[in-house]
């Protein structure tokens, strides 16, 4: 949920509907979303949220809604995001982040940590506008340009 009036939060609710937990702030009160667009929740359920603010950063709190890292931090200066316009994440607790305006996917892990490019503009990456890993571990990603890429999801730990 967004609002101009900075009181931007996440909202939990049950297949009922009812509000089951609200995310908002930090422990200080500081504001966790300028501009929330996309969520996610990982395996050890952490609330993933692209916050759309330019750059894109990805904020991330654990299941309690405690504020647990910013991706990119100030010392991820290369990893910057220009444009996310999509995350997923993967059965090991990764998270996958479409970087629209610079043509790339990048891999973080649970807490964080720049892992690696896993796709980029190299490998027909154009515009990444969305993506999604299905049941089967296969990475399903929106390109602009139409082109197909050939490429399957895996998880290299020693990365």
């Amino acid at each position: 949920m967004y609002n101009n009036d900075d009181d931007s939060k996440v909202v939990r609710m049950t297949t009922e509907g009812h509000i089951k937990q609200t995310i908002q702030k930090k422990k200080q009160h500081e504001s966790l979303y300028q501009n929330p667009k996309y969520v996610a929740e990982n395996i050890n359920e952490d609330v993933v949220v692209v916050d759309d603010a330019y750059p894109s950063t990805i904020v991330v709190v654990n299941k309690r809604g405690e504020y647990r890292y910013t991706y990119p931090d100030s010392s991820q200066s290369s990893h910057t995001i220009e444009l996310c316009d999509g995350i997923a994440c993967d059965n090991t607790g990764c998270i996958l982040v479409s970087d629209c305006g610079k043509h790339r996917i990048h891999q973080i892990d649970m807490d964080g940590r720049f892992i690696q490019f896993i796709l980029t503009k190299q490998n027909g990456v154009h515009g990444a506008q969305g993506l999604s890993i299905d049941n089967k571990g296969q990475l399903w990603l929106c390109n602009n340009n139409g082109k197909e890429i050939k490429w399957t999801y895996k998880l290299d730990l020693n990365a």
